[in-house]
């Protein structure tokens, strides 16, 4: 199998120091303390790096506080809800357990809502962390070892980040949180096989022309931002006067674990449903299916989805989307098609009614997936969906069946909710509206919701577009393109009424993938 000639990106380097986007002072100076032989000005220097790195977080920063008396204290951190005691160590070896009581002993004379951070730059000795877990009861003591403290002067704004990870790490876990440690468990991750949890299964069934099922649709196309979905949720259709929010997640994922992590993540925390959609595009081939299960199966199977293709370029574009208390949200990316998988891009993008009155579900999101930035809501400047009608009455050929089972119905018979059909501006004289041709220029198949469902046993004759909705997230676009059936009665076609239906759908080519 050919790889479409173009140069894969580098995989991620694992070495401890990673080089930002921008240099950062505050890394450069810590490396001109390298040279600091003396230890106990060392630390002075690295009190002071660090004071510079909580401003630049915007903490409040109190320099030689008297919160101990007589104990003398480094320095002290304010938050909006938050205290924070700080002690900074460089020496050459690891803090121990003396250095923990002498921590300790300082929050003895607080009143129990302080913790301490300890810096040091040599870690702690495996005493020291087990006097920190056992003895927390009698204060909480977090600690920052030289990755973790690379990290936070690489990106200042990685603190908030770091401070609940190792604040819950020690509260729930019982176990000291330690970014050597953590980078060690990152490596085992990505190079292990375990396997993602189990997902939500969609509550549509997907059929064929010839009437079987089938796990996934898939027709000729080339890479788009664009994932087809059977509803589209107008978040701007409230009496409020004002306009929508969106609010942007860039999840650090390596690879297809990381990547399967996430949607684990997401059904854990109740962000997925039985109503999602994906897409999946390739050189010369995209894949639509439903249901969080479906996508990751899809994923996991890369190889028996490219298989057949000549020229499969190096890389695949994928575009979940899922229907969410109040709104929507998008994950999309870029992953390798190779063994490596490695993911170059991951993004959750939501878009709301508004902010949250109580927005703790989402901040609850952003602890679990680590987001390596702080979150902002901004207001849509334009209406999230836009709806416009096809001009003409364009027929459709029809594919594939997206089903309602009968299971799912209180009438007990399988109901006919979609179509997969050939997309009739693909390659054809046939022109789209202006406004949707950057949507479906690049895909040979659409599916469509029907807007007048009817059971499978009375198949219709035609089938015709009818309208459109469209979504933009931050780097994805949401399309549910709608389509209507008539009937024939006595030579005359009429508007659909409901389980009137006769005949079957022309003959074609079924253009479905194979059963699993």
């Amino acid at each position: 199998m050919a790889i479409h000639d173009e140069e894969r990106p580098d995989s991620a380097d694992d070495d401890l120091e990673i080089e930002p986007w921008h240099q950062s002072d505050l890394l450069r100076d810590l490396a001109v303390l390298r040279s600091v032989s003396n230890a106990q000005r060392r630390g002075y220097k690295l009190e002071a790096l660090l004071e510079r790195m909580f401003r630049q977080a915007h903490y409040q920063v109190v320099h030689n506080p008297r919160m101990a008396r007589p104990r003398q204290t480094d320095f002290a951190v304010i938050s909006h809800s938050h205290r924070y005691l700080v002690e900074a160590k460089w020496e050459r070896r690891p803090a121990g357990s003396k250095v923990v009581d002498a921590v300790r002993s300082r929050l003895g004379r607080l009143d129990g809502t302080v913790v301490a951070l300890l810096f040091t730059m040599s870690g702690i000795t495996e005493q020291a962390g087990e006097a920190i877990v056992g003895d927390r009861r009698d204060g909480l003591v977090l600690v920052f070892d030289e990755v973790d403290i690379l990290r936070a002067l690489r990106d200042p704004q990685e603190l908030d980040r770091l401070l609940r990870l190792k604040h819950d790490e020690l509260v729930v876990h019982g176990r000291v949180h330690r970014g050597e440690k953590e980078r060690e468990a990152e490596k085992a991750a990505r190079s292990s096989g375990k396997k993602a949890g189990k997902l939500p299964t969609s509550r549509y069934r997907l059929l064929n022309g010839s009437g079987n099922t089938v796990p996934w649709f898939y027709g000729a196309g080339g890479f788009s931002p664009g994932v087809f979905c059977l509803d589209l949720p107008d978040v701007d259709w409230v009496p409020a006067a004002g306009s929508g929010v969106c609010l942007d997640m860039p999840v650090t994922a390596w690879g297809q674990p990381d990547l399967l992590r996430l949607l684990e993540a997401l059904n854990e925390l109740g962000w997925m449903g039985e109503r999602s959609q994906w897409s999946i595009q390739q050189h010369g081939r995209n894949w639509h299916g439903c249901g969080a299960d479906g996508f990751a199966e899809a994923l996991r199977n890369w190889e028996g989805r490219t298989s057949e293709l000549e020229d499969p370029h190096h890389s695949e574009e994928f575009v979940y989307f899922e229907v969410c208390d109040g709104g929507f949200y998008t994950v999309s990316g870029s992953i390798s098609a190779d063994e490596t998988r490695h993911v170059m891009r991951c993004n959750v993008s939501f878009q709301l009614i508004g902010i949250p009155l109580d927005p703790g579900s989402l901040q609850q999101l952003y602890r679990q997936f680590d987001v390596p930035s702080r979150g902002y809501f901004r207001p849509l400047v334009e209406r999230s969906v836009t709806r416009e009608r096809f001009d003409s009455r364009i027929p459709l050929q029809v594919l594939g069946y997206v089903i309602e089972p009968a299971d799912q119905r209180w009438d007990g018979e399988d109901w006919v909710v979609g179509l997969l059909a050939v997309n009739p501006f693909y390659g054809t004289d046939l022109q789209p509206p202006d406004d949707l041709a950057s949507d479906i220029d690049r895909t040979g198949v659409i599916v469509c919701n029907l807007r007048s469902y009817h059971p499978l046993s009375k198949p219709q004759e035609r089938y015709e577009l009818w309208s459109y909705e469209r979504a933009r997230t931050s780097d994805a676009h949401a399309l549910r393109i709608v389509a209507e059936w008539w009937e024939s009665e006595g030579g005359d076609e009429q508007r659909p009424a409901v389980g009137r239906g006769s005949g079957r759908p022309q003959a074609t080519t079924p253009q479905a993938a194979p059963t699993a």
